[in-house]
């Protein structure tokens, strides 16, 4: 379907983090082109406790779970119209935020994919950040799942670190990179966004062998070549969008140890608030639904926004 391109869905679940998911689509200017959806599954009490409503002794408890949905949602509205007034207040027109609260049908995640199966042009979900090493604490399970298995566009981890619209995206020559450059330059378009591309290029281990030597060499200079035309392709669909050339930087990273480290640590020294990947890498490994540098860097980098492009 196509009657939702150029909306953001955004998955709030009523919270104080929910809040600060507004706080981020209000920060990021070039948001202010786009509609917005905000929406929330409600979760429903189970449904183990509506066969309470068969015992006649029982009409009390099955009167509270009906009072404690019906106060959830009237929470729920409230929320959101907090965070309209939020959103306009930051410069979104009114007529350009919808909301749609949902009741739970086949899981919160799931139920969040079958409505962003319906056109939109990326999901925005939070992530918790703070250091942690278990992923599900990273970003929490609904947002897990949803970064997994959302294959049917872009999604959004908002970050905690203060937006100043400066992006890295991860170049590596691959269509999926490429993909990643054409939203970036599709959100951004005609913006003062300032774009770090950036290329790390693995450390080689040459040996003693002098045959083994040329030929990793030989290697490294046609990699470098390759990197150094898919970067100057990505500069120019970013530039022919509207970005002035000064805004755009070029990063090649030679002798990494870690790619996901070194765009890490590029993106927090160029001071970018955004890092964009494409879904998979240039290994394209099926057995994968994304790829393990992009799993690396949500992790480690926890303050930081990812934008992940399928």
């Amino acid at each position: 379907m196509s009657e939702n391109k150029n909306k953001i869905l955004v998955a709030l679940d009523g919270s104080q983090r929910g809040f600060k998911t507004i706080q981020y689509l209000s920060s990021f200017k070039p948001f202010l082109k786009k509609q917005i959806v905000l929406h929330n599954i409600i979760t429903r009490v189970p449904e183990c406790y509506y066969d309470l409503e068969k015992d006649p002794l029982s009409r009390k408890a099955n009167f509270l779970i009906e009072t404690w949905e019906q106060r959830y949602r009237v929470e729920m509205e409230t929320f959101m119209e907090k965070s309209k007034t939020m959103l306009i207040s930051a410069g979104f027109q009114p007529e350009a935020i919808s909301v749609i609260i949902a009741q739970r049908k086949k899981g919160i995640a799931r139920d969040i994919m079958d409505e962003a199966r319906k056109g939109y042009d990326a999901l925005l979900i939070r992530r918790r950040g703070g250091a942690t090493m278990l992923l599900p604490l990273v970003m929490g399970s609904v947002s897990t799942k949803l970064v997994e298995k959302t294959i049917c566009l872009p999604v959004m981890l908002a970050g905690i670190q203060k937006v100043n619209h400066s992006l890295l995206i991860a170049v590596d020559g691959s269509e999926g990179a490429k993909r990643a450059v054409e939203f970036v330059a599709q959100i951004i378009e005609h913006s003062h966004c300032r774009v770090v591309l950036c290329s790390v290029l693995r450390d080689f281990d040459v040996s003693d062998n002098t045959t083994m030597q040329k030929k990793s060499i030989d290697h490294m200079t046609t990699a470098f070549e390759e990197i150094e035309i898919a970067i100057h392709d990505a500069g120019q669909i970013i530039e022919n969008a509207g970005i002035p050339k000064k805004n755009i930087v070029s990063k090649i990273i030679q002798g990494a140890k870690s790619r996901a480290w070194s765009i890490i640590e590029a993106a927090r020294q160029e001071d970018c608030d955004t890092i964009v990947f494409g879904r998979r890498g240039k290994s394209n490994v099926s057995d994968f639904d994304i790829g393990r540098v992009p799993w690396k860097v949500i992790h480690g980098a926890n303050e930081i926004t990812v934008w992940m492009v399928p």
